[in-house]
């Protein structure tokens, strides 16, 4: 999902309202982006928080389940592994890590992220999912988890931003 052309016009303008609708629930547009610019300065990798919980200038983002670093590490390799046109996660049963990619997959499915802000002036705040589990041998990450987590800030912006062609061709 970080490469944005990988994506069809559809997919883009989905993506962009779910953004925008996010965006709005804390804000506006700079209030999310703030977010996630706090999210990757943060270091360690907030996901390995042992309180499951990142502050924000205007509020927090929870999550339900504590993240071993292993597993974030396993995570990412496998977010790279992906092939284009593919976006499952799950490995195949000849792959020599597919014990380890199952077990990560299993321990974390019920991730759950809610961002709730200090003053409900603010916004509402909202939640997500990290992954989509179709069936036994499939699971995806959702956009929304990736984006937050393992994709430059620069891509976010580009979505919120992004203005279908077709829309450009009529003006």
């Amino acid at each position: 999902m970080c490469p944005l052309h990988q994506l069809n016009e559809a997919e883009k303008i989905l993506l962009r309202d779910q953004l925008l609708g996010y965006a709005s629930a804390i804000g506006g547009k700079n209030s999310f982006l703030k977010l996630l610019e706090t999210i990757h300065r943060t270091s360690p990798h907030p996901l390995v928080s042992k309180t499951a919980l990142l502050r924000f200038p205007k509020g927090l983002i929870k999550w339900n389940k504590n993240i071993h670093r292993d597993n974030l590490s396993l995570l990412s390799t496998r977010l790279n592994a992906r092939k284009e046109g593919n976006a499952n996660l799950m490995a195949s049963s000849e792959d020599k890590n597919y014990k380890n990619v199952t077990n990560m997959l299993r321990s974390l499915s019920p991730l759950t992220f809610t961002v709730a802000m200090n003053n409900e002036a603010d916004g509402a705040g909202f939640s997500f999912k990290a992954f989509d589990i179709i069936d036994e041998n499939t699971t995806v990450i959702t956009p929304m988890f990736e984006l937050f987590f393992f994709c430059p800030v620069s891509v976010a912006k580009k979505l919120l931003n992004y203005v279908p062609k077709e829309a450009v061709t009529e003006e």
